[in-house]
């Protein structure tokens, strides 16, 4: 039940609004002065305020910004007789919920009260997912210990903490920047605001200027109605651009000028909106080379990279392999419900020599096929693909399986798991080369989209949510 707190000094309007308060099932109570309504609302557990203007012993606007600065959850709604504009408006900028003249109606209240609790609900829903991520993303969930990563860490807590509205990450595939991106944002005064991302390798280059500016009415043959863009949507917070190397010339020169401006137009549209947003833009691509090709503009590299944070690939920082394999043990431990394993110290070692060129994700992607498919308390070498236990990539040895036969004994001569950990390994790499398109991977592969998907099923290589 909802507590309201009704603070008037006049008996009657008092005793009236709590008549219809109780009746519309609210727990009321009452302070006929500035000084009860603080104390009540110090004591108590007040979700919203009914106050009058002016009080005998303090003004309403005073209590109301003192109420701002101790219980900014709490919802007031201002009442008065007078018709005062300036009140009125210095109220609103104060953060009163609405302004009611005298006499109220209990009708007319009644809604305005339940429209102002549901908006407190929400208030309090997002504040829940915003904490929520700020958990998710903090700074202890970048793992590791290497001197590498700690400098990553370093500059990216200074870059969330610094005014700069451009920052560009550079790093080889699945190292783990949209998880740098996202700690920029949570970690920052922007926290509260939008977090808006996109792949820019994933949508066409036809589609991608409307999907980041929007469009008007009429701007082309689909457009039935006003879309807003993701660059509008991310207003106040922060539009995270993965894969910005992928952008053609012409949308690289429509961002410069967002940058430069601050301000852009929807496709079609002829009104200047202007926006404060941070851009976070990442890349895989060495960009200078792009800019030698001319495939990328000089001029907006150079706006992008402000500050610029550079992820090694962990081949880089093999001591971060160990610690990164136990955090994924107990995060894929929690979600499929299993006791967490051990890691054998040959298993360990294997781990630590192999340059995982999948990055962080080929990695935690291993973890999660052992997590699912092995039993016991112990990660062994057994349980390990064939690239990892000889220490190279397969795909790039081509006398692999000829010294895997040749030097195979006990549980790693084993050509069923070494044939599935090749095949898995292949469908890996088919997949990254192709961003995750099965559709183009099954092409690569030379199966069809339902062959690589019973393939993937088979081994294990399915989400929770793709089964």
């Amino acid at each position: 039940m909802h507590t309201i707190l009704v603070t008037d000094d006049n008996e009657l309007i008092r005793e009236t609004l709590q008549k219809a308060l109780v009746s519309d099932g609210y727990r009321v109570q009452l302070a006929q002065n500035g000084k009860e309504c603080l104390e009540t609302v110090r004591h108590g557990d007040v979700e919203l305020i009914l106050l009058d203007m002016r009080l005998p012993d303090m003004n309403g606007l005073d209590i109301l910004s003192s109420l701002r600065e101790s219980h900014p959850d709490i919802i007031v709604l201002m009442m008065t007789a007078y018709g005062d504009v300036e009140s009125t408006k210095r109220a609103l900028d104060l953060g009163a919920f609405d302004f009611i003249r005298k006499p109220v109606t209990p009708k007319a209240l009644s809604s305005i009260i339940k429209m102002a609790m549901e908006i407190r609900s929400l208030r309090q829903e997002i504040r829940h997912i915003i904490y929520r991520n700020k958990e998710l993303y903090g700074y202890h969930n970048i793992i590791g210990r290497s001197v590498a990563l700690q400098k990553v860490l370093e500059m990216t807590t200074r870059a969330a903490n610094s005014d700069a509205s451009t920052i560009l990450i550079e790093g080889a595939s699945g190292s783990g920047k949209s998880l740098i991106a996202k700690c920029l944002h949570y970690n920052s005064l922007r926290a509260y605001q939008p977090f808006v991302e996109i792949n820019c390798a994933s949508i066409p280059a036809t589609l991608l200027e409307s999907e980041l500016f929007g469009h008007e009415a009429g701007a082309f043959t689909d457009a039935r109605k006003q879309k807003k863009g993701l660059v509008e949507l991310a207003q106040g917070g922060t539009l995270f651009l993965d894969e910005i190397g992928e952008m053609q010339p012409p949308l690289q020169a429509k961002m410069l000028q967002l940058i430069e401006e601050k301000c852009f137009r929807r496709i079609g549209g002829t009104k200047n909106i202007v926006i404060d947003i941070r851009i976070v833009a990442a890349t895989n691509r060495d960009l200078k080379k792009a800019l030698e090709d001319r495939t990328f503009r000089q001029d907006l590299y150079y706006r992008l990279n402000v500050i610029n944070i550079f992820l090694p690939p962990l081949a880089e920082r093999r001591e971060d392999i160990i610690p990164l394999v136990e955090h994924f043990i107990g995060l894929y431990s929690r979600e499929f419900n299993k006791p967490a394993k051990r890691i054998a110290d040959d298993a360990r070692d294997a781990l630590e020599r192999y340059d995982w060129p999948g990055n962080v994700r080929e990695l935690s992607n291993t973890v999660e096929r052992i997590m699912i498919l092995e039993d016991g308390d112990t990660l062994l070498p057994e349980h390990l693909p064939a690239a990892v236990i000889r220490g190279a990539d397969p795909l790039k040895d081509e006398g692999a399986c000829d010294e895997a036969v040749a030097s195979g004994t006990g549980g790693e001569f084993n050509l069923r798991r070494l044939t599935e950990n090749y095949q898995a390994q292949i469908i890996t790499k088919a997949l990254e080369k192709t961003r995750g398109n099965r559709t183009e991977a099954a092409k690569l592969l030379g199966l069809s989209r339902v062959g690589l998907y019973h393939q993937m099923k088979r081994l294990g290589l399915l989400k929770k949510e793709d089964c």
